[in-house]
């Protein structure tokens, strides 16, 4: 599950998001696609250079680490530090530019894996001395492939970002597919020329706050900490300390919903989505009810006791080619990761509005409020994940 907030108010207009509306994909301000021949120069100077940082930064955190228990997840780091120096030879970058990420990166990792950092209920971004957040976007710029990505339903964000802008609430409730699901939506919003990127608050599962590869890149969020339903009883011991802390956890999630001008984004599944077993093509997980009506509570609680009002927003996302899950759900830490480079893809669905109708029961308003948040955001992933195809297909017979 996650979840952002912006407490402050943004200061980009709602007419310079809706001015995205005229360009069909994101692009990196200032950057410009290379014609062949100079894809080619560059290629020739960067691959190897790229390679060898690669090897030379590894080879000194393995003789750092070696003999120490965290030997295996070094080796898991090898493996996806080498598929992201080959992402970033595709993505044309510079050698200097990769050998300071990398040189940034192999020190944060390391410090990871050799003290733990222990995270508050809510803990905010680490922007200084040493930003934390924006050494997390531009080490994942690389992986999205921008010209084949889009933010759709640029006219609902618009109408997000004046809610929160009158200090009113907005609550998105999305899918979620990868661990750079946040650096996704904060890349294609910082390219539309939305400044609320930099604002999300997600709810962390345990993963990305106690995975040594993770917690340097959630050192750079606003988290609200909170451990998913699917793996609260593992171990058993365990299971009341955990459930006390999410106690804690809601109640801040409500103070901020009561403060008002509080954006969220939530993943009511609980966790990322996973290949269809028998097509291989990955599916929509099934929203939790109970957490979907949890937060309208929620909402309708913080308006009786504060008078903001909360807006919900469906989110539909496509962003598994970055870095995919492993096919089993794990409860452990240190699972296998890839690095690959690809589109990232995410649709502000239209609002969905509570239901007003008095011949229908409590029960009647609260499947139908469901309802419209799943099948939009059904609709939207097929959507966007029928274009991505066509596209591919597209490019791989320009490539024949």
């Amino acid at each position: 599950m996650i979840l952002f907030a912006s407490p402050r108010k943004n200061n980009v207009s709602s007419s310079l998001i809706r001015g995205a509306v005229r360009s069909h994909f994101v692009r990196t301000p200032g950057i410009f696609p290379l014609d062949r021949r100079s894809r080619s120069k560059l290629a020739c100077g960067s691959s190897a250079e790229i390679k060898a940082i690669t090897k030379q930064s590894m080879d000194a955190l393995k003789e750092k680490t070696k003999g120490s228990p965290m030997g295996p997840m070094v080796q898991i780091l090898e493996g996806f530090m080498n598929e992201y120096a080959d992402t970033n030879i595709q993505a044309n970058t510079p050698a200097p530019k990769y050998q300071e990420i990398i040189s940034q990166s192999m020190m944060l990792m390391g410090q990871a894996l050799a003290k733990p950092h222990k995270f508050d209920i809510l803990h905010r971004a680490i922007r200084e001395p040493f930003d934390y957040y924006r050494w997390g976007v531009e080490f994942f710029r690389p992986l999205i492939e921008l010209e084949s990505s889009k933010i759709h339903g640029i006219e609902n964000l618009a109408k997000v970002i004046d809610y929160v802008e009158k200090g009113e609430n907005v609550i998105l409730l999305s899918n979620h597919q990868t661990e750079v699901d946040p650096q996704a939506i904060e890349i294609l919003l910082e390219n539309s020329g939305c400044s609320l990127a930099s604002e999300l608050i997600f709810v962390a599962g345990h993963k990305v706050t106690t995975d040594p590869l993770a917690v340097p890149f959630s050192l750079g969020q606003n988290l609200l900490c909170i451990h998913s339903k699917k793996y609260i009883e593992n171990p058993p011991e365990k299971k009341a300390e955990k459930q006390a802390h999410n106690t804690k956890t809601m109640k801040k999630m409500q103070s901020l919903l009561e403060d008002g001008g509080t954006f969220l984004w939530v993943a009511p599944s609980g966790g990322r989505d996973r290949p269809d077993p028998n097509t291989k093509e990955f599916v929509v997980a099934p929203f939790d009810e109970r957490s979907v009506q949890m937060f309208r509570l929620m909402a309708q609680k913080a308006n009786m006791a504060s008078g903001k009002k909360t807006h919900f927003f469906p989110m539909a996302m496509l962003t598994h080619e970055l870095v995919p899950p492993p096919d089993g759900i794990k409860a452990t830490v240190g699972e296998k990761r890839s690095a690959k480079r690809g589109a990232a893809n995410i649709w502000f669905g239209d609002e969905v509005a509570e239901v007003q109708d008095e011949g229908l029961s409590n029960k009647e308003k609260q499947a139908k409020f469901y309802d419209g948040v799943v099948s939009q955001v059904h609709d939207k992933y097929d959507s966007m994940k029928a274009a991505r195809a066509t596209q591919l297909k597209a490019m791989a017979e320009q490539k024949a």
